[in-house]
């Protein structure tokens, strides 16, 4: 599958240079002098294509058509903010250390992740609602020493809801992360293959996988429904579209729980070691070859797979 369009401001002129990538994943290029850009897909993908140019809006284009596209990039003009001085209970060097540890991860992988333009993220803490935010107006330019990639990632969105006024992850409830994100391989090396092999086992992007092609076992994942193990057959059902090489999953109903949109919950051991649970609040989906699912805002891990972060994090194509 190819993807070719050309890149203009509002002028109608080229962008040379501009990036192009395909979010989560190592494959991107840049614009040539005329603005225009082409890259070849392994396989339909469900992700966006993200377009971005110094002192421009980042552009997020559907890759839904192969016909070629126009993309027009608007100048960004940057309001001053306002600045509130308050005082605040915490320090940035206690705030970054808790970003670092909700956003990178605390393992292995985690700490051996630096963030090589930190100064660029601000910060705010709600203390009536206990709620931490993060943000950032340039793409975080992270080097994952573990894993040996440059990930350069534009933060969305970023959250940590505390159950007291604390600044330290052990009174953290909840945490999530969005935003999007381009891999550099920095080396081949055959240790790295091997780390990123343990990074993918027991992660979300091989569950996915696993489930579009049926493959449950001892030594991968095992379904249950409560405390008993159950056969995934009897909960998915998978139908593949031939043509956009994208698998429709529905998903059994359980029992009707006070919240209408709840579907169902199933606990998952991968390794007979690794224990977490997956919520469904969406009857259907779909699933891409690489494992990229739709409604992500409806579909809930927790436990031992929500502990691989950043740190840990690898391309969609990876393996592929």
């Amino acid at each position: 599958m190819n993807i070719e369009g050309r890149v203009t401001n509002n002028n109608r002129e080229p962008l040379f240079g501009a990036s192009v990538y395909i979010d989560g994943t190592t494959l991107g290029t840049a614009t040539d002098e005329k603005g225009y850009f082409k890259l070849t897909l392994p396989a339909a993908i469900n992700s966006v294509l993200v377009v971005s140019y110094f002192g421009y809006r980042t552009s997020y284009q559907s890759i839904s058509t192969t016909q070629p596209l126009q993309i027009l990039l608007s100048e960004d003009i940057k309001e001053l903010k306002e600045v509130v001085v308050q005082r605040n209970q915490f320090t940035r060097a206690e705030m970054l250390k808790l970003f670092k540890e909700q956003f990178l991860g605390i393992n292995k992988a985690g700490s051996q992740c630096i963030i090589e333009n930190e100064d660029e993220l601000y910060f705010d803490y709600d203390k009536e609602k206990l709620v931490f935010k993060a943000y950032s107006d340039k793409p975080l330019q992270i080097k994952n020493a573990y894993l040996n990639y440059q990930i350069q990632f534009q933060l969305v969105d970023f959250e940590c809801v505390f159950y007291k006024l604390s600044i330290k992850s052990t009174d953290v409830i909840n945490s999530l992360y969005a935003g999007t994100s381009f891999f550099t391989e920095i080396s081949k090396d055959t240790k790295y293959i091997k780390r990123r092999k343990k990074s993918y086992e027991g992660s979300s992007l091989q569950f996915f996988r696993n489930l579009i092609a049926n493959q449950w076992g001892k030594d991968d994942f095992l379904l249950f429904e409560g405390s008993f193990m159950t056969s995934p057959m009897e909960h998915f059902k998978i139908d593949k579209n031939e043509k956009t090489e994208l698998y429709t999953i529905t998903v059994t109903k359980q029992k009707k729980r006070s919240n209408t949109n709840f579907i169902a919950e199933f606990n998952i051991l991968y390794n007979k070691k690794e224990q977490s649970k997956i919520s469904f609040y969406t009857n259907t989906f779909y699933v891409d070859r690489f494992g990229l699912f739709s409604d992500y805002d409806k579909i809930y891990f927790s436990g031992d797979i929500t502990a691989r972060k950043i740190g840990d994090l690898l391309p969609s194509n990876y393996g592929l």
